[in-house]
């Protein structure tokens, strides 16, 4: 079966993933690109910036402009196959003989005639920051799944494993679903949850799900490459969407002992 990623280029929360699903044996899963926007698409660079400063702090900002720069800095070697560590989507492309490309919206028509020419079987999001539209969501024959970190109809939206965590949830939960127009919707191919460590952090605990994610992706793409997948409805009326935390939604899930990093 061959797919496409689309994603964003996060070396901080999304690049676990990929360095976890590539340690894999693929078996027939062929990867014929890793398509991947700008972080949080067309998010203001300086909204994020303040926004990310009022989650993490100054301080905490500091520590993650750090990882950062060392990450890019990192990503410039060439790196194996059988590296210890990637640094960026793109060296694990050249490491694999993956095509990579940065990307704007994946929506635009000259995007979505490049992944037809791809001829995948299956699109894949992971953390891509534009809602997909109908157009390309069906231009596969297998059509388009999504990875979304928390047990769906739940906690849909921005964030979702702050959420969780904010509203005293003892595990975050994980859901792999087919996609539709609408946001986190579609139906279910899998879902799990993970515990919640005591005093873990928001950082630690994202990236440890990624990982995590990274597996159940594998289990869910072996499933429908083997049309062995078993579906199940996502219960709309069951459902709560949430946005990017407020300074005051931050402000208390500190107030109740949570860290961020």
């Amino acid at each position: 079966m061959r797919i496409v990623f689309l994603t964003q280029e996060d070396p901080l929360y999304v690049l676990p993933f990929f360095d976890e699903f590539f340690r894999q044996d693929l078996g027939d899963i062929e990867v014929a690109a890793i398509l991947s926007s700008k972080t949080m698409g067309d998010r203001g660079r300086l909204k994020l910036l303040n926004e990310l400063r009022c989650l993490y702090g100054t301080w905490g900002l500091g520590r993650l402009l750090v990882r950062m720069s060392a990450s890019r800095a990192m990503a410039r070697l060439p790196a194996s196959k059988t590296a210890k560590r990637f640094y960026s989507l793109a060296q694990i492309c050249r490491a694999f003989g993956i095509r990579y490309a940065a990307i704007g919206n994946p929506n635009r028509e000259e995007h979505r005639r490049e992944i037809a020419a791809l001829a995948p079987d299956l699109l894949v999001s992971i953390a891509c920051p534009h809602i997909l539209k109908n157009a390309l969501l069906e231009l596969p024959p297998l059509g388009s799944i999504n990875i979304h970190h928390a047990p769906l109809p739940r906690y849909k939206g921005m964030m979702p494993t702050f959420w969780q965590m904010y509203h005293g949830e003892t595990h975050v939960g994980l859901t792999i679903h087919t996609m539709s127009a609408r946001v986190d919707e579609g139906s279910a191919l899998l879902q799990e949850q993970l515990p919640i460590g005591d005093r873990e952090t928001l950082d630690s605990l994202i990236r440890r799900t990624k990982r995590h994610g990274a597996h159940c992706m594998l289990s869910a793409l072996r499933q429908i490459a083997g049309r062995s997948q078993r579906t199940s409805s996502l219960d709309g009326a069951l459902g709560s969407y949430f946005t990017f935390p407020t300074p005051k939604d931050i402000k208390e899930f500190r107030r109740r002992g949570l860290r961020a990093i």
